[in-house]
């Protein structure tokens, strides 16, 4: 958990955020077909793998938009909030 609460405030891509929660035991989301909810709420939900559970929200402000010709998580964030369930 140590890894993911080093994230808090840190501008980063919304992959490279997904791939460090994979790295730590949560299912990817970018294959959820949610992404419009995610970046409407400026939150994602992170499910462990070992559980099976919602275990951690992520929340975010967004600093860089993705493109028109780009796909929908190709934007960059901070991250505002990270807590455990």
């Amino acid at each position: 958990m140590r890894t993911i609460e080093k994230l808090l405030n840190k501008e980063m891509s919304f992959v490279e955020l997904d791939n460090v929660m994979v790295k730590n035991g949560f299912y990817s989301v970018l294959d959820d077909g949610v992404m419009e909810d995610v970046k409407s709420d400026k939150k994602v939900v992170y499910t462990g793998v070992g559980t099976g559970m919602c275990e951690v929200v992520v929340e975010f402000e967004i600093t860089i938009d993705n493109g028109e010709d780009e796909d929908a998580e190709a934007f960059y964030l901070e991250v505002t909030s990270v807590e455990k369930f």
